[in-house]
């Protein structure tokens, strides 16, 4: 039985290790966090620190695996990415352009030299570069760290008092010491997967992303009923171009993006691994294609099944999340939500603390729904439709 590496063990690796179970590999999974539901699923559990590189090169050795999949982190895939480099296994990109896809400057100019529209941007290094982003580029200006993902350090800043402030908080955030400044685009916020092979998009989901109280934080997505064939397809194209243009390995590709005042849609944070809150299970249940098979395919160098063509379903994934801190006592569904509830994970224990509300995930539902309509109206009103009950704190 061939034995693989998963850089990750949380629950948003577990459709990847079911995946590589079914197709009869040993699964071997790592991270800091033992209590991980992925750990549990996995074959074998070793402790390391994913985004440690070197570690997870030893690591890979030692297990004498025969193969790396990354976790749903970005520092994962660049860990994955740089051990497989070392020993010559497929299925990854050359850490060189791993560092590109995974840092938000690099990127942006990598989308500029594809001749791609992507936002107006400035990498600072002090308060004085950002003054003049600010200037220059205009306001509101979006400030970032270049390196991190699920919104950390990002804010919008409406002044430059503001965008200093935010530079010395996405510092401090950082693994780097340098911040990116970016125009800042309004409309609607959408997610994209897509599989590649040969600069090819042979497989793609789409979805609307939500947001709750933290306006930076993805809370749900659902199938992008509202999202055009033209939309859709120039995303894709700009996909390969870039593809083609960096030379990335086949696999998965995501990517936030926007949509511009011209409808043009804009690609913001992209990565090479599998998002988080089970994305791919959403991938799966819009398009009836298994995501995590052809990921895990794709990360091992093994060949890729034919892809099934079917209708999108209509189809939320949403985070039970809550309004205020305290301890979590039990979830209370509205019956809508129970009648169109088709799948969930719950991992909050009963009395666990809730040390901050905005960033706390109890669990994850799928619900299906036969309209857009009727998609849309559960879709914005879930957090009330959801809720946590909480308990004080002691």
């Amino acid at each position: 039985m061939k034995r693989i590496l998963i850089t990750g063990g949380s629950h948003a690796e577990l459709p990847l290790i079911q995946a590589a179970q079914r197709l009869g590999l040993y699964t071997i999974t790592t991270g800091n966090n033992p209590e991980g539901l992925g750990h549990q699923a996995a074959d074998r559990y070793v402790p390391a620190d994913f985004s440690d590189q070197a570690r997870i090169l030893q690591l890979a050795r030692d297990e004498q695996v025969d193969g790396i999949i990354s976790g749903c982190n970005d520092f994962a895939y660049l860990s994955a990415a740089y051990a497989c480099a070392q020993l010559g296994f497929p299925g990854h990109d050359a850490p060189e352009t791993a560092a590109v896809i995974h840092s938000k400057d690099k990127f942006r100019a990598a989308m500029r030299q594809c001749g791609l529209r992507t936002p107006r941007t400035a990498v600072c290094t002090s308060e004085e570069d950002v003054r003049r982003a600010c200037a220059e580029i205009g306001l509101p200006i979006v400030i970032k760290p270049v390196d991190l993902t699920g919104g950390k350090g990002v804010m919008i800043c409406k002044d430059a008092e503001s965008a200093c402030q935010q530079y010395r908080a996405a510092l401090a955030w950082s693994r780097q010491t340098r911040v990116l400044a970016e125009e800042f685009i309004s409309g609607g916020s959408y997610g994209a997967s897509v599989i590649l092979k040969e600069h090819r998009v042979i497989a793609a989901v789409f979805g609307n992303e939500l947001y709750y109280l933290n306006p930076y934080l993805v809370s749900g997505a659902c199938t992008a009923a509202d999202l055009s064939a033209a939309a859709r397809e120039r995303l894709c194209r700009d996909i390969e171009t870039l593809s083609q243009s960096l030379g990335l390995c086949g696999g998965l590709f995501h990517t936030q993006f926007v949509l511009d005042a011209d409808g043009v849609p804009v690609m913001i944070d992209p990565c090479r691994r599998a998002p988080g809150d089970l994305y791919i299970r959403f991938a799966q249940y819009v398009t009836g294609i298994d995501f995590a098979d052809l990921i895990v395919r794709s990360e091992l160098g093994m060949p890729l099944p034919e892809i099934p063509q079917a209708e999108e379903r209509f189809i939320a994934r949403m985070c039970i999340m809550t309004d205020g801190n305290g301890r979590f006592g039990s979830i209370r569904m509205d019956s809508d939500v129970k009648e169109h509830l088709i799948d969930s994970l719950i991992w909050a224990k009963p009395d666990e603390p809730i040390g901050d509300y905005l960033k706390y995930k109890a669990g994850i539902v799928f619900l299906e729904y036969p309209d857009a309509a009727s998609l849309y109206a559960a879709y914005r009103d879930f957090h009330s439709l959801v809720q946590i009950d909480r308990k004080e704190l002691d």
